[in-house]
Protein backbone atom coordinates (compact mmCIF):
# COMPACT_ATOMS: atom_id res chain seq x y z
CA UNK A 1 0.00 0.00 0.00
CA UNK A 2 2.95 2.58 0.53
CA UNK A 3 4.65 1.99 -2.16
CA UNK A 4 1.18 2.17 -4.27
CA UNK A 5 0.85 5.54 -2.30
CA UNK A 6 4.59 6.72 -3.30
CA UNK A 7 4.27 6.00 -7.05
CA UNK A 8 0.62 7.81 -6.99
CA UNK A 9 2.53 10.80 -5.07
CA UNK A 10 5.73 10.21 -7.05
CA UNK A 11 4.62 11.70 -10.54
CA UNK A 12 3.41 14.45 -9.94
CA UNK A 13 6.31 15.78 -7.61
CA UNK A 14 8.30 14.99 -10.50
CA UNK A 15 5.87 16.99 -12.89
CA UNK A 16 5.87 19.83 -10.42
CA UNK A 17 9.59 19.96 -10.04
CA UNK A 18 10.02 19.84 -13.76
CA UNK A 19 7.61 22.23 -14.16
CA UNK A 20 8.97 24.91 -12.09
CA UNK A 21 12.40 24.48 -13.34
CA UNK A 22 11.19 24.71 -16.69
CA UNK A 23 9.69 28.31 -15.29
CA UNK A 24 12.96 29.54 -13.89
CA UNK A 25 15.30 28.58 -17.11
CA UNK A 26 12.34 29.95 -19.16
CA UNK A 27 12.71 33.70 -16.90
CA UNK A 28 16.22 33.42 -16.94
CA UNK A 29 16.66 32.94 -20.62
CA UNK A 30 14.10 36.36 -20.68
CA UNK A 31 15.77 38.12 -18.71
CA UNK A 32 19.40 38.12 -20.20
CA UNK A 33 18.17 38.42 -23.66
CA UNK A 34 16.18 41.63 -22.37
CA UNK A 35 19.62 42.55 -20.33
CA UNK A 36 21.26 42.00 -24.01
CA UNK A 37 18.59 44.13 -25.86
CA UNK A 38 19.12 47.25 -23.63
CA UNK A 39 22.72 47.09 -23.68
CA UNK A 40 22.70 46.82 -27.58
CA UNK A 41 20.37 49.80 -27.78
CA UNK A 42 22.71 52.01 -25.39
CA UNK A 43 25.48 51.29 -27.78
CA UNK A 44 23.85 51.28 -30.90
CA UNK A 45 22.23 54.57 -29.66
CA UNK A 46 26.16 56.04 -28.45
CA UNK A 47 27.22 54.75 -32.18
CA UNK A 48 24.79 56.82 -33.65
CA UNK A 49 25.28 60.20 -31.68
CA UNK A 50 29.18 59.52 -32.69
CA UNK A 51 28.89 59.29 -35.82
CA UNK A 52 26.29 60.63 -37.22
CA UNK A 53 24.88 57.58 -39.06
CA UNK A 54 21.64 55.82 -39.06
CA UNK A 55 21.87 53.43 -36.81
CA UNK A 56 18.54 53.05 -34.80
CA UNK A 57 15.80 54.53 -37.69
CA UNK A 58 16.89 58.14 -36.77
CA UNK A 59 18.50 59.75 -40.28
CA UNK A 60 21.81 61.84 -40.36
CA UNK A 61 22.47 64.01 -43.04
CA UNK A 62 25.84 64.58 -44.75
CA UNK A 63 27.25 67.92 -43.55
CA UNK A 64 27.50 70.19 -46.57
CA UNK A 65 29.80 72.69 -45.21
CA UNK A 66 32.94 70.96 -44.48
CA UNK A 67 36.55 72.92 -43.31
CA UNK A 68 37.05 76.23 -41.78
CA UNK A 69 36.18 78.59 -43.93
CA UNK A 70 32.24 78.74 -42.64
CA UNK A 71 30.39 80.85 -40.93
CA UNK A 72 29.51 78.65 -37.08
CA UNK A 73 27.19 79.89 -34.86
CA UNK A 74 26.75 78.10 -31.14
CA UNK A 75 23.06 78.38 -29.93
CA UNK A 76 23.80 77.74 -25.79
CA UNK A 77 20.86 76.26 -24.60
CA UNK A 78 21.96 75.83 -20.72
CA UNK A 79 21.69 78.40 -17.95
CA UNK A 80 25.37 78.33 -17.83
CA UNK A 81 27.07 80.67 -19.83
CA UNK A 82 30.39 78.99 -19.65
CA UNK A 83 29.40 75.04 -18.13
CA UNK A 84 29.40 71.91 -19.81
CA UNK A 85 27.76 72.17 -22.81
CA UNK A 86 29.77 74.95 -23.73
CA UNK A 87 32.53 73.07 -22.97
CA UNK A 88 31.21 70.37 -25.56
CA UNK A 89 30.23 72.88 -27.75
CA UNK A 90 34.16 74.19 -27.97
CA UNK A 91 35.86 70.32 -28.02
CA UNK A 92 32.96 69.98 -31.29
CA UNK A 93 34.38 73.35 -32.73
CA UNK A 94 37.70 72.38 -31.83
CA UNK A 95 39.64 75.54 -32.32
CA UNK A 96 37.58 77.19 -35.20
CA UNK A 97 35.91 80.64 -34.91
CA UNK A 98 32.33 80.77 -34.37
CA UNK A 99 29.89 82.69 -32.41
CA UNK A 100 28.24 81.75 -28.98
CA UNK A 101 24.81 83.01 -28.69
CA UNK A 102 23.58 82.29 -24.92
CA UNK A 103 19.49 82.02 -24.58
CA UNK A 104 20.33 82.65 -20.77
CA UNK A 105 21.07 86.37 -21.42
CA UNK A 106 17.89 87.08 -23.48
CA UNK A 107 14.23 87.31 -22.49
CA UNK A 108 12.22 85.32 -24.79
CA UNK A 109 8.72 84.70 -22.98
CA UNK A 110 6.30 81.93 -23.37
CA UNK A 111 4.08 81.82 -26.61
CA UNK A 112 1.29 84.02 -26.44
CA UNK A 113 2.99 87.27 -24.13
CA UNK A 114 5.19 88.43 -27.02
CA UNK A 115 8.20 87.60 -28.67
CA UNK A 116 10.56 89.33 -26.53
CA UNK A 117 14.48 89.20 -27.61
CA UNK A 118 13.47 86.15 -30.33
CA UNK A 119 13.81 88.09 -33.27
CA UNK A 120 17.33 89.64 -31.76
CA UNK A 121 18.36 85.85 -31.40
CA UNK A 122 17.38 84.70 -34.71
CA UNK A 123 19.36 87.17 -36.14
CA UNK A 124 22.34 85.68 -35.36
CA UNK A 125 21.38 82.80 -36.47
CA UNK A 126 20.57 83.92 -39.94
CA UNK A 127 22.80 83.13 -42.66
CA UNK A 128 25.30 80.35 -40.94
CA UNK A 129 26.76 77.38 -42.82
CA UNK A 130 26.88 75.64 -39.45
CA UNK A 131 24.51 76.00 -36.46
CA UNK A 132 25.32 74.23 -33.36
CA UNK A 133 22.96 73.65 -31.10
CA UNK A 134 23.35 72.40 -26.98
CA UNK A 135 20.61 71.96 -24.52
CA UNK A 136 21.54 70.48 -20.69
CA UNK A 137 19.11 67.75 -19.98
CA UNK A 138 16.53 68.46 -17.52
CA UNK A 139 13.79 65.19 -17.15
CA UNK A 140 14.57 63.24 -20.44
CA UNK A 141 14.22 66.28 -22.53
CA UNK A 142 15.64 69.35 -24.01
CA UNK A 143 15.97 72.59 -21.67
CA UNK A 144 13.02 75.14 -21.17
CA UNK A 145 15.03 77.93 -23.01
CA UNK A 146 15.30 75.93 -26.08
CA UNK A 147 11.77 74.60 -25.90
CA UNK A 148 10.47 78.20 -25.56
CA UNK A 149 12.74 79.64 -28.56
CA UNK A 150 11.61 76.91 -30.74
CA UNK A 151 7.83 77.28 -29.73
CA UNK A 152 8.74 80.97 -31.39
CA UNK A 153 9.90 79.85 -34.66
CA UNK A 154 7.47 80.46 -37.75
CA UNK A 155 8.80 78.80 -40.93
CA UNK A 156 11.05 80.29 -43.38
CA UNK A 157 14.41 79.60 -45.58
CA UNK A 158 16.63 82.14 -43.10
CA UNK A 159 18.28 78.84 -42.53
CA UNK A 160 17.63 76.72 -45.58
CA UNK A 161 20.96 74.36 -46.10
CA UNK A 162 22.66 74.80 -42.82
CA UNK A 163 24.52 71.67 -40.95
CA UNK A 164 22.60 71.33 -37.82
CA UNK A 165 24.93 69.24 -35.00
CA UNK A 166 23.38 68.65 -31.51
CA UNK A 167 24.62 68.53 -28.25
CA UNK A 168 22.86 67.05 -25.96
CA UNK A 169 24.74 66.40 -22.32
CA UNK A 170 23.46 65.77 -18.46
CA UNK A 171 24.51 63.62 -15.10
CA UNK A 172 23.27 60.42 -16.62
CA UNK A 173 25.81 58.30 -18.53
CA UNK A 174 23.43 57.29 -21.03
CA UNK A 175 20.71 60.07 -22.30
CA UNK A 176 19.31 57.92 -24.76
CA UNK A 177 15.69 58.94 -23.88
CA UNK A 178 17.24 62.79 -23.92
CA UNK A 179 18.76 61.84 -27.19
CA UNK A 180 15.34 60.36 -28.80
CA UNK A 181 13.16 63.03 -27.55
CA UNK A 182 15.53 66.16 -29.01
CA UNK A 183 15.74 64.54 -31.87
CA UNK A 184 12.25 63.80 -32.40
CA UNK A 185 12.01 67.84 -31.83
CA UNK A 186 15.18 68.78 -34.33
CA UNK A 187 14.01 66.53 -36.77
CA UNK A 188 11.14 67.82 -37.52
CA UNK A 189 12.74 71.49 -37.49
CA UNK A 190 15.87 70.02 -39.66
CA UNK A 191 12.88 69.17 -42.62
CA UNK A 192 10.51 72.13 -42.33
CA UNK A 193 13.57 74.52 -42.22
CA UNK A 194 15.80 72.44 -45.26
CA UNK A 195 18.46 72.10 -42.67
CA UNK A 196 21.05 69.00 -42.72
CA UNK A 197 21.27 67.55 -39.63
CA UNK A 198 24.23 65.87 -39.15
CA UNK A 199 24.72 64.53 -35.75
CA UNK A 200 24.68 64.14 -31.41
CA UNK A 201 27.03 64.18 -29.41
CA UNK A 202 26.74 63.47 -25.19
CA UNK A 203 29.86 63.19 -24.11
CA UNK A 204 33.59 64.96 -25.12
CA UNK A 205 34.77 61.29 -27.55
CA UNK A 206 31.17 62.08 -29.60
CA UNK A 207 32.45 65.44 -30.10
CA UNK A 208 35.86 64.85 -31.12
CA UNK A 209 34.69 62.83 -33.60
CA UNK A 210 31.72 65.08 -34.90
CA UNK A 211 34.33 67.19 -34.87
CA UNK A 212 36.20 65.46 -37.55
CA UNK A 213 33.11 64.98 -39.79
CA UNK A 214 32.24 68.92 -39.51
CA UNK A 215 36.05 69.49 -40.94
CA UNK A 216 35.46 66.75 -43.44
CA UNK A 217 37.76 64.37 -42.83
Amino acid sequence: MAKNLWKTLAAPAVALLLGLGLGALICYVALESSSASDQTRAKTQEGTAMQGRDKTGQAYAKPQHTGTATKKVFLNASQNVDGNTSSLAKELMGGQDYKQVDLAEYRIPQVGQGDGDFNRVWEQLKGADVIVIGTPVYWSNMSGYLKTFIDHVVVNDDLKGADLYLIVQGSDSDQTRAINATYGTLDRVAKRFGLNLVGIAQNRDQAQRLQTVMLGK
